[in-house]
């Protein structure tokens, strides 16, 4: 296993990329053409390996390093139930609680106007709450830097009758909430609104002050602008007819809280060590070990709760998220006995089910030896 930085080769007519075939996992990354790619383990609290791959820009010919920052996309989700649950622990709500009581505006499914859409719902995945494709493609699928539109008039722009993008075919399943699992991003996005509700402060300022800082993460935010622009990897898409690396432009969208986060995985696995230390960073509680339980699934595949199960190939049983956006792709997880944690972060597309297993079961063999 190789534990240091991998020395990396671009050829003369770039945006080519060839790895040294030192490892299994350096051919993956060429195979599957990813630019630049960071990963780490942990165990028990400590980092046990890092390693470096491919590059951040490949026009300016910049490598990825230690500083190198990634745009985490949805694996971003973790960090947003984490904030959530540290109010859920204060006090502030309770799990089956009508979100009503808290927002500023009224939210139902239209459908179902007498059911109420819960936290617990939220953090499930089971609000009934859909993502309206034909509005949000423009943000996902297009990158132009940090959102212009700000969380609450988006939320409301999107959720209240009188919005401009309300539509109740198109924002709502046609299932009443609690009745179904499908994946929400604009639920999770909610959720970051009521951080804001609950806590008095903005979504970001909140994340700063009670995640960032006290796990020492000071490189790492919801917006661009949050952290140093030089070091952020740009994200590419790899084009198979041209056979080169499309530089796609650094994005960000307004749903920020369920995919903007901008980190690297030395940061990120702060996060991780808490998570798998019952809470603590730093000899400090940071999230609540309660809190952190109620978000961890007990069925395989089943209830997402923000983080669900994997099967690697050798059977080995780990909760993750998986992450994947305009140009980068992201994977979290851990297992909980063992204490062990696995992050990666890159800036290319792994485009199928095969493309990330390859690369998980790699890194966890790799890894966790």
């Amino acid at each position: 296993m190789k534990l240091s930085t991998h020395i990396l080769i671009v050829c003369t007519l770039l945006p080519f990329i060839a790895y040294p075939q030192k490892t299994l996992l350096d051919s993956l990354l060429a195979d599957k053409h990813i630019a630049g790619f960071e990963a780490i383990t942990i165990e028990k609290g400590k980092v046990i390996w890092t390693g470096y791959y491919g590059y951040q820009n490949i026009e300016k010919k910049i490598p990825v390093g230690p500083n190198t920052i990634f745009e985490a996309a949805s694996t971003s989700k973790t960090v947003t139930a984490a904030a959530v649950m540290q109010l859920y622990a204060a006090g502030k709500f309770k799990l089956d609680d009508d979100v009503n009581h808290y927002l500023d505006f009224h939210l139902v499914n239209p459908a179902f106007p007498d059911k109420a859409i819960t936290f617990r719902q939220l953090l499930q995945h089971r609000s009934s709450i859909d993502d309206n494709v034909d509005y949000l493609h423009e943000f996902w699928e297009t990158n132009h830097g940090d959102p212009t539109i700000p969380l609450p008039a988006f939320i409301k722009d999107y959720f209240t009758t009188q919005g401009r993008h309300y539509d109740k075919e198109k924002n709502f399943y046609t299932y009443s909430p609690g009745a179904k699992t499908n994946y929400s991003n604009m639920g999770i996005a909610l959720l970051g609104y009521l951080v804001e509700r609950l806590s008095g402060v903005d979504f970001t300022t909140y994340c700063k002050t009670h995640l960032f800082t006290p796990l020492d993460m000071p490189h790492t935010g919801w917006f661009l602008h949050d952290v140093d622009s030089n070091q952020v990897a740009m994200p590419y898409r790899y084009v198979d007819s041209l056979h080169n690396y499309q530089p796609l432009g650094y994005g960000g969208f307004p749903d920020y809280p369920a995919g903007s986060l901008h980190t690297n995985v030395t940061q990120f696995a702060h996060f991780l060590i808490a998570w798998t230390g019952q809470g603590i960073y730093n000899n400090k509680q940071v999230i609540d070990s309660n809190a952190i339980q109620t978000l961890t699934p007990d069925e395989f595949n089943q209830g997402f709760h923000t983080w669900s199960q994997y099967a690697t190939n050798k059977g080995a049983i780990l909760y993750c998220h998986t992450g994947s956006a305009n140009g980068v792709s992201s994977f979290i997880s851990y297992s909980p006995g063992s204490k062990k944690g696995m992050i990666f972060l890159c800036n290319g597309e792994l485009e199928n089910n095969k493309a990330w297993r390859d690369i998980i079961d790699t890194l966890y063999s790799q890894g966790f030896k």
